[in-house]
């Protein structure tokens, strides 16, 4: 367990996330910061079909039900925990350079995506066997892809998504792990994209449940919001010291801990949901781009810091808590004794959303290694989320949270190498 805690450190560590941010401030500076300059075309997208196949609505919904999971969450939580209130503003400066990032990461999923058999078919596989010729980089990738789905996009999330239930409502959990095995085993294997439309009627119906719960929370406790922004911003700077937690803080740690719960929760540079988008009826490249951008607003900027305003604003931090206790705690002012019901609710639900979700990045990326063997692939998907409903699952953190920082270092050469297609499309389209 120590070398893997290791190897995860040493991949997640602080070359890797400022490679992320060095090349989302490029990429901002020279696509001339789309992120405030094309917020209107990014509501735009969500509108019309554009084509023959899966609406751009379906898909985003689809690609963000793979994002807004747990670590939205939870793993807020945590990040004040680990990092203090001023950790929360490096986690928006990650996002604010994330979004520029994601924005490559769609322009090249609709640039290098292929027509087989009348299907639409992507990935930044794609983009570096085809675009740069790398076909054994795009086959590492791939697998790097397929590995951190039975990981973190499968055991680890119906493990919290059965632990939710079980803890809240003692629902047994090799029941949790029977249907959401099955449900996933539906979107597997059906051939009518069963996924696409449980996410776009599931994800906004369950997205809205939390923030009309979070806001709530907010809402009560509005008096607190100025000292709560002045203590996100003053501790983000160091202009005060940071409470919680045992070790103490430092700036350091509030900006480290900020970008990797950032890059975390959003993705933004580990390319995972390119795939996802290739799907879409979209053909402009750019409108895709903008598309992706929309999800780290959605994941970053909505959930996580209506989640981080609700701890903080409810003086439920510092209090020694960490992770869905300190939410709950957050909530117990408005919802007394029902407030670990909903947040079980919430986690079990996201959780499951994002299971969901991984099963189609996974497919493509095992589709592309393997192509036609998408049985195989799906009934070892099934195995891993049952299997995480009832196991520890420690180390398979660790494992998928290596697996998901061996991706970046491709996705990110992809992005880099290729960001001439990308500007090219860019401004093209205006």
């Amino acid at each position: 367990m120590k070398f893997l805690t290791a190897l995860s450190d040493a991949v997640w560590g602080l070359p890797t996330v400022l490679l992320i941010l060095f090349a989302g401030a490029a990429f901002t500076l020279r696509l001339k910061a789309p992120q405030l300059t094309r917020l209107g075309g990014i509501f735009k997208s969500l509108s019309g079909r554009g084509g023959e196949g899966i609406t751009p609505f379906r898909a985003a919904a689809t690609s963000l039900s793979a994002t807004v999971g747990t670590g939205s969450v939870i793993g807020v939580a945590t990040a004040l925990t680990l990092g203090g209130s001023g950790a929360i503003f490096w986690l928006w400066v990650s996002a604010f350079f994330g979004m520029a990032v994601a924005y490559c990461e769609g322009v090249l999923s609709i640039k290098y995506r292929r027509n087989e058999n009348g299907e639409r078919k992507g990935g930044l596989w794609y983009a570096l066997s085809d675009g740069l010729g790398a076909k054994k980089t795009a086959k590492a990738y791939a697998l790097f892809c397929v590995f951190a789905s039975f990981g973190m996009g499968s055991a680890v999330q119906t493990n919290s998504a059965a632990s939710a239930l079980f803890d809240e409502f003692s629902l047994p959990k090799p029941i949790c792990g029977l249907v959401l095995s099955a449900v996933l085993s539906l979107c597997l294997m059906s051939k009518k994209g069963f996924a696409p439309r449980l996410c776009e009627v599931a994800l906004p119906l369950l997205a809205g449940v939390y923030v009309a719960g979070a806001l709530a929370i907010i809402i009560k406790n509005a008096e607190r919001l100025p000292a709560v922004f002045y203590d996100i911003f003053s501790s983000a700077f160091g202009l005060r010291p940071m409470v919680g937690g045992a070790a103490g803080y430092s700036l350091k740690t509030a900006v480290s801990v900020g970008f990797r719960r950032g890059v975390f929760s959003n993705e933004a540079g580990l390319g995972t949901t390119a795939s996802v988008h290739a799907s879409s009826s979209v053909d402009s490249p750019d409108r895709q781009g903008l598309m992706n951008m929309f999800e780290v607003v959605i994941d970053t900027f909505v959930i996580c810091t209506l989640t981080a305003l609700a701890i903080l604003a409810s003086g439920a931090f510092p209090s020694g808590l960490d992770g869905t206790e300190l939410v709950i705690a957050s909530a117990e002012k408005i919802f007394g004794s029902a407030s670990g019901k909903l947040v079980g609710i919430c986690v079990a639900g996201f959780a499951a959303a994002t299971a969901v979700g991984w099963s189609q990045i996974g497919l493509s990326a095992a589709e592309y290694l393997f192509p036609k063997r998408k049985k195989p692939y799906a009934a070892a998907f099934v195995a891993s989320a049952f299997i995480g409903t009832v196991m520890s699952l420690s180390a398979v953190w660790k494992l998928s949270d290596i697996f998901n920082g061996l991706m970046v270092i491709p996705c990110m050469s992809a992005l880099i190498l290729l960001f001439p297609e990308v500007i090219k499309e860019s401004e093209s389209s205006r």
